[in-house]
């Protein structure tokens, strides 16, 4: 019996090769995509899930008052390890994780800039990372011993045994060796920390003085925890108030500073600050893209469901002669669920083998390295796959078309009006719902992504470089940072000097690097003003073509202005200055001080976030004397940006490299076009507008088919009416109108619903610019007026051919 229900299907499909054919592809091109998706939406929910104990592991939350608004950052004082190992017993391992880079010896005697983490040795307790040389116990304890990872092993020893040998970094004003005590297998992709060196936390002394290491304001890089019990997080939050009173004591206010726990299953999905080097993604983007998915696979459906609709006369007296000679419901439902059964599984190897054509493409655009791997949570994805399609494909033919009765069927008088017309129609119109859903959210994406990429940022990024100079090892970072600037402006002067340079400056922050730092002061009110901060030298104004409006620029020459500020307008407006020229901050905090000048504004961050009041000084020093709270984001290295003056982009390179290798021997050198900084801001939205795009195409291009498929099975079921009209006189204009007028009320239905729900869909994820701009009503309307046109051409372009029948071949046999 198994084998006829086989045999049956297989003669049903290969009779019907065109709808078998539509049904084939549109869920083949279905079925590829929501594959891709849904197991990189899996593979996205299951990053650092492989630590053994990870129900155990939490991230230390920073929850700090600044200006009434709570602000959370995963960032922390290093104090909070001692504090925390000594105050709660119910932590079993902790460690603090401070990212760092130095120079490093390859090899080949070259040099390059290599990255590393400096944690305790609770960190190999906490993390499952596979180690797979050396003794777990052992490591991190010298504090010039350091484990690698794989790759790191064999870009420095080839395929010599590491352990032993040792890596040259320079820490400070000369290189250190450290030596390799262990070998750790490569991170797993579905990691959201990553590394390539451990060393111990000791090492900080490099870059903080015992006061920055010590101090519950000053925050160096992350705490992560691990407990004796997941249960316990609520009591450590209980008694959080008492030890934070007892550490800060005259400076605590309670609820205005403390810290919580946060599981380390929410790690890569936060979008807070303080996340630093780990890997994250948008929670958000993964249920966009589900949903792409899943409405891709549902236009598919709904093309299979409806040519059964289509076929369901002819389908009806099969199942009266069946029923006739003896076949009943579960038989007659099981014939038509395993025709559906097949089609999919054919789809489904189809399929399959498209995902795996696409994933390069779908790895470039969301930048990732996925591979598609059939372990059982995937293979049961696939299998749930073939359940849900085949059950929802399948449904309609199997429970409707099977409990038909033989008598009604054989005698020509069974009317099926729902299942021809109503639920016909209202598939094909949620069909096109579907897909106008999908292009209007296109266009809506594409017009704000083209409109953040044409907007006028208030500074002149094509055709600029920037490149990071060396830090100067100190653990002042002050002395660092004034010392770096005196290099990088010997730098600095030896390109300006040259006529391919149009204009060079220095800065510690450029757009989009997250490096202006956040500060604020205590006004007099009680209430703390909050701006952002940016040191320069050189030309720098010039170089970005930064619009001085009042005053003047600050002095270049080596100790001048050294107590002046430039502000932009935003920051003026704060304060309602009329002419900011020689008016000083409000505080008597801040040495002696004077604003000699006032920049019209420009975005300094993405234009995710608006304009910010800003502060451009010289040196730290007078900014300090009157700040209260001080945030840096990152890297404090001063950076030489640099305006070409129309050369050829190579010739200004080995211009750059040139003169590098004067100033700064045997560093590793390396720049960045800044509009290509400016770009990478909107990678994220940009890949998303791209997938959106593609999923669009793939729903219009099923859809079609669904559509050329429904025309032509109309056509079929009334070609005798057409040869009538034809003998009494239509023209082969009305009878096309007559199919067209049906199929473009459902199109206009399906246009009508979808443009506010789109418009309503993207709201939310349009508002997280600060720069917003909508499509045109007339885009819109052109996007309408071209769906309308689209389904005339497939519908007429059948119908006209219909109406060329000769109409006695279609009526001879009446």
């Amino acid at each position: 019996m198994w084998k006829n229900f086989f045999k049956i299907a297989f003669r049903n499909l290969l009779k019907h090769k065109l709808h078998t054919g539509i049904n084939l592809v549109g869920l083949t091109l279905g079925l590829g995509v929501s594959i891709l998706i849904f197991f990189f939406v899996q593979f996205e929910l299951s990053f650092d899930n492989f630590h053994a104990d990870s129900d155990r592991i939490f991230r230390v939350q920073s929850h700090e008052m600044v200006d009434g608004e709570m602000v959370e950052s995963f960032s922390s004082p290093m104090i909070v390890e001692a504090t925390f190992r000594e105050e709660f017993t119910q932590i079993e391992s902790i460690t603090n994780i401070n990212n760092g880079q130095a120079q490093a010896i390859l090899p080949d005697d070259s040099r390059e800039t290599q990255g590393f983490n400096m944690v305790h040795p609770d960190f190999l307790d906490i993390f499952s990372f596979d180690l797979i040389q050396g003794d777990r116990s052992t490591q991190l304890q010298d504090k010039y011993s350091i484990v690698i990872t794989e790759s790191v092993a064999e870009k420095y020893f080839g395929g010599e045994a590491p352990i032993g040998k040792s890596i040259q970094l320079k820490m400070a004003e000369e290189f250190i060796d450290y030596q390799v005590t262990g070998v750790m297998a490569d991170i797993p992709a579905n990691s959201s920390l990553k590394f390539e060196i451990l060393m111990p936390i000791t090492n900080m002394d490099f870059f903080s003085d015992p006061e920055g290491m010590t101090s519950w304001y000053s925050v160096w890089g992350s705490n992560v925890v691990k407990l004796q019990s997941e249960d316990q997080v609520q009591s450590i939050h209980e008694s959080m108030n008492a030890i934070m009173k007892r550490a800060l004591g005259d400076q605590y206010v309670e609820g205005e500073f403390y810290f919580t726990l946060v599981p380390i299953s929410e790690m890569h999905f936060s979008e807070g600050r303080g996340n630093g080097s780990l890997e994250t993604t948008k929670a958000s983007l993964l249920w966009i893209l589900a949903g792409i998915a899943l409405l891709v696979l549902l236009i598919a459906c709904i093309n299979f469901t409806t040519m059964a609709i289509g076929r369901s006369t002819t389908r009806a007296k099969e199942v009266g002669v069946r029923k006739t000679m003896g076949a009943n419901f579960s038989q007659l439902t099981f014939q038509f669920l395993t025709e559906a059964f097949l089609i999919v599984l054919f789809a489904l190897i189809l399929g399959v083998a498209l995902a795996e054509l696409l994933v390069p493409t779908f790895n470039q655009l969301f930048q990732k390295e996925m591979d598609l791997v059939y372990g059982p949570v995937q293979i049961l994805i696939l299998i749930g796959l073939v359940v849900f399609i085949t059950a929802l494909a399948g449904a309609y033919p199997a429970f409707f078309l099977s409990s038909l009765r033989p008598i009604k069927v054989l005698k020509g008088n069974l009317s099926i009006h729902f299942g021809k017309q109503g639920l016909r129609k209202g598939l094909v119109a949620f069909q096109f719902f579907i897909s106008f859903l999908l292009v209007t959210t296109t266009l809506i994406m594409l017009n704000q992504m083209n409109t953040i990429r044409n907007y006028d940022l208030g500074f002149t990024k094509d055709e600029v470089i920037v490149v990071e100079v060396p830090d100067f090892p100190s653990t002042s970072f002050i002395t660092s940072l004034k010392e770096s600037f005196k290099k990088a402006e010997v730098y600095r002067q030896a390109l300006a000097s040259r006529s391919e340079v149009a204009a060079a400056g220095i800065t510690i922050a450029t757009y989009g690097d997250d490096a202006f730092w956040d500060v604020a002061y205590p006004q007099e009110d009680g209430t703390a003003f909050n701006f952002k901060v940016n040191f320069i030298a050189g030309d720098y104004l010039e170089t970005l073509g930064l619009e001085l409006i009042e005053g003047r620029n600050l002095n270049p020459s080596a100790g001048a202005d050294s107590s002046a500020f430039i502000i932009n307008q935003t920051f003026a407006e704060a304060f309602g200055w009329d002419d900011p020229t020689g008016e000083i901050i409000p505080s008597s905090r801040f040495d002696p001080h004077s604003i000699v000048g006032v920049i019209k504004d420009f975005h300094h961050a993405s234009l995710y976030q608006p304009v910010e009041p800003l502060l451009i000084a010289k040196t730290p020093d007078a900014v300090f004397s009157g700040i209260s709270n001080l945030m840096i984001n990152s890297s404090t290295n001063p950076k030489v940006v640099v305006r070409s003056n129309g050369v050829p982009i190579n010739e200004l390179r080995n211009l750059l490299e040139s003169e590098w290798s004067e100033v700064f021997p045997g560093e590793a050198f390396d720049f960045k076009f800044l509009n290509e900084e400016v770009e990478r801001q909107y990678q994220s939205d940009d890949r998303l507008g791209k997938m959106v795009l593609i999923a669009a195409c793939i729903a219009i291009l099923i859809a079609s088919m669904g559509l050329f498929a429904m025309v032509a099975l109309s056509i079929a079921g009334r070609t005798k009416e057409i040869g009538i009209r034809k003998v009494l006189g239509a023209s082969s204009w009305s009878i096309s109108w007559m199919f067209n007028r049906e199929f473009l009320m459902i199109t206009i239905a399906g246009v009508i619903v979808g443009l506010p729900l789109s418009l309503y869909v993207m709201r939310d994820w349009i508002s997280q610019f600060a720069v917003r701009a909508w499509p045109s009503w007339v885009s819109f309307g052109l996007l309408a007026l071209g769906g309308i046109l689209f389904t005339a051409l497939i519908v007429s372009s059948q119908s006209f051919r219909a109406t060329k029948m000769n109409p006695v071949k279609t009526l001879k046999d009446e």
